[in-house]
């Protein structure tokens, strides 16, 4: 279809756009409706598509893979979608189907967040502890976030138009940052768990080999337990 990434990367933005706001509003604003969310978004992605087509028409006279493709007409159908949609999703909150949703309920609904504190050690469950946690992140967080938009950018003014060595080289830097945090992200977890991951591997293998199992006694006590209670039940 003559596609490429960068077109679908775009064109994402035109399918899914509408549905942004309305669920944020979903997610934070009392008032917002549920039936304004189904509509404002699919109202949103259809101005969205006819916004897009118009603007491909305008600009070159044709609507093709290329006209719309360019960057003012995917820009347009962006913004129509994702601006629509919350327009929508707000006029029909507030003035034809207002809610009044009290997010505390939340803490009544959902127990398993507040009340299961199981693998949790001691020191996980101390408030300072979690406040310095906390703190550690929000930091940390932040000086990203400010790498990533202000500091990275920055650092390509210099280069101005990128020439195909520095392309490479700017190409190369992003690969490696998104296979360093896969790698991070996949294995932390497995490091941090290796203890309770060996407890159920070697049940597992246990089990299957129909050895006992000796962690923290369990399967002695059990075994110990069935014998004593099968002669008492073979004599009743």
């Amino acid at each position: 279809m003559g596609l490429d990434l960068g077109w679908v990367y775009l064109f994402m933005g035109i399918i899914i756009g509408s549905a942004v706001i309305p669920l944020w509003n979903m997610m934070t604003w009392d008032k917002a409706s549920g039936k304004g969310a189904i509509i404002s978004a699919w109202s949103g992605l259809i101005l969205a598509l006819i916004g897009w087509f118009v603007g491909a028409k305008i600009e070159s006279g044709v609507v093709n893979v290329a006209t719309l493709g360019s960057n003012p007409v995917m820009l347009s159908g962006n913004l129509i979608a994702i601006l629509s949609s919350g327009f929508i999703h707000y006029v029909y909150s507030k003035f034809i189907d207002p809610q009044d949703y009290d997010f505390s309920t939340l803490d009544a609904k959902i127990l398993l967040v507040e009340q299961d504190l199981s693998g949790l050690r001691e020191d996980e469950l101390d408030k300072n502890e979690i406040r310095r946690a906390k703190r550690w992140i929000i930091r940390r967080g932040y000086l990203l976030t400010f790498v990533l938009i202000v500091v990275w950018p920055i650092l390509s003014i210099p280069a101005r138009v990128f020439s195909q060595s520095f392309f490479a080289f700017w190409v190369l830097v992003s690969i490696i940052w998104a296979f360093s945090a896969a790698i991070t992200i996949t294995s932390l977890p497995l490091f941090e768990s290796q203890s309770e991951i060996g407890k159920v591997c070697s049940g597992v293998i246990n089990y299957i080999m129909c050895k006992k199992s000796m962690v923290e006694g369990v399967g002695a006590t059990d075994h110990a337990e069935a014998e004593t209670d099968t002669p008492a039940e073979e004599g009743a």
